[in-house]
């Protein structure tokens, strides 16, 4: 055969290949696209007869107790392909084994293959609540599962608690549940009426905690719970016994040490408040309110030099409370330190405080000070706000020290024709 022959033939064998493509795409673009029948396609093909018995005696093999056996079933199974009761069996196999972080896992795949799934959904809002870290993924779940399985009151318990842990107050409601209390435990309950107390809701905390108080007398968390409640409203004859209690139990707990101490200066016990209190503020330097609790419990036992150096100490840190400043250049005038009185006055009245006393307070660490002009428009203006006899006094003694004898007698006279005022 010639070659120009054999290019013929080839060519026509070559047309009618592409003739035959495109005939059958023309049948199958009028056909339309072939569709299972309904139903069929979204059924996942049945297992082999092998995989279905394999799962069996895996699963029998848990009920028995046999559960390393059953975790190689469910791994063989799992070799035939994708199943679910497979990857159930077999998480639940490392959770009975106690290898958690093995269960968790195969517990996530089961949520990649079928993300409604209620028991992957429980046991891993479980297992992600018994970790700090994973407490937000944990009530994700619940509430997820929740949605699915709303009658499930031992997991609205379990979101219940979860919410207790991570101090939010949508705990209450849960626990509240008709469904949910009568599953409660002391520990719930307990913990319930710890978290209401934290968030500031004493009364309702407070029948609660003062039963497990005398059932539990040793709960050092009940004692310093139920004592803060009392302390909140002042309730010092109640707060101070639980306080001592409690630190006799727990002694270098230093919030119970600071408010134990405030409690003693509040009724006066001011040589008992001093040890407490200088365990705070020693252990813990940087918090004023200890530092500033400290020095006026040294202040009122007696102690001005101590409680200079303590005021000195937590200085830095109350130059923006116009009330410790004042309170601090009182004790620097009875100390007679005048030019830093003087300091503390001037900075309580740069932040607003302004009232006869520390006015007068402040034209009198001036005029002690040496400095009697400076002083004059401070007393002067006290003595507007309040008229009263004490001031007039100091007031005339001022005018005489500058020489101005008239307003002096003026003042003087004024005191006399004016209605006493103390």
């Amino acid at each position: 055969m010639s070659a120009k022959h054999l290019v013929a033939v080839s060519l026509a064998i070559f047309l009618g290949i592409v003739s035959a493509s495109f005939g059958y795409g023309l049948v199958l673009l009028v056909r339309g696209p072939s569709r299972p029948r309904e139903g069929v396609a979204a059924r996942p093909a049945p297992l082999p007869p092998d995989v279905v018995a394999l799962l069996q005696r895996s699963a029998d093999q848990m009920r028995k107790g046999e559960v390393e056996q059953a975790i190689l079933g469910y791994r063989r199974a799992l070799t035939q392909g994708p199943s679910l009761d497979a990857l159930l069996g077999l998480a639940e196999g490392e959770a009975r084994a106690g290898r958690e972080g093995v269960a968790i896992t195969e517990y996530e795949r089961v949520l990649r293959l079928h993300p409604r799934n209620e028991t992957a959904l429980l046991r891993l809002a479980r297992a992600y609540a018994g970790r700090r870290e994973t407490w937000e993924q944990a009530e994700a779940l619940y509430r997820e599962y929740l949605a699915l399985a709303p009658g499930d009151a031992q997991a609205w318990l379990g979101l219940a608690r979860l919410l207790t842990w991570r101090g939010s107050s949508s705990a209450e409601e849960i626990y509240a549940r008709a469904d949910v209390q009568p599953l409660l435990t002391g520990e719930d309950r307990r913990n319930h009426a710890l978290a209401l107390a934290q968030r500031g809701q004493g009364q309702e905390a407070e029948p609660i905690l003062s039963g497990i108080a005398r059932s539990e007398p040793g709960d050092v968390d009940v004692l310093l719970s139920l004592g803060g409640i009392h302390a909140s409203r002042r309730e010092w004859e109640r707060a101070l016994p639980l306080y001592r209690a409690a630190l006799d139990r727990r002694p270098e707990d230093l919030r119970a040490n600071l408010t134990y101490g405030q409690g003693l200066v509040a009724v006066g016990n001011y040589d008992a408040a001093l040890a407490p209190l200088e365990k705070a503020a020693r252990l813990l330097p940087s918090s004023a309110e200890a530092g500033l609790a400290y020095a006026r419990a040294l202040r009122a036992a007696g102690n001005p030099a101590k409680a200079d150096a303590e005021f000195d100490r937590i200085s830095p840190a109350l130059e923006n409370d116009a009330a410790a400043q004042r309170e601090y250049g009182d004790l620097l005038m009875e100390r007679k330190r005048y030019s830093k009185a003087i300091v503390c006055y001037r900075r309580a009245l740069g932040h607003g405080l302004k009232d006869a006393r520390l006015l007068a307070a402040l034209g009198g660490a001036l005029s002690a000070n040496g400095k009697p002009s400076d002083a004059l428009p401070f007393l002067e203006e006290a003595y507007v706000i309040e008229p009263s006899d004490r001031l007039g006094l100091e007031l005339a003694r001022l005018y005489r020290r500058l020489g101005r004898n008239d307003r002096a007698l003026e003042v003087l006279n004024g005191i006399q024709g004016a209605p006493r005022q103390h």
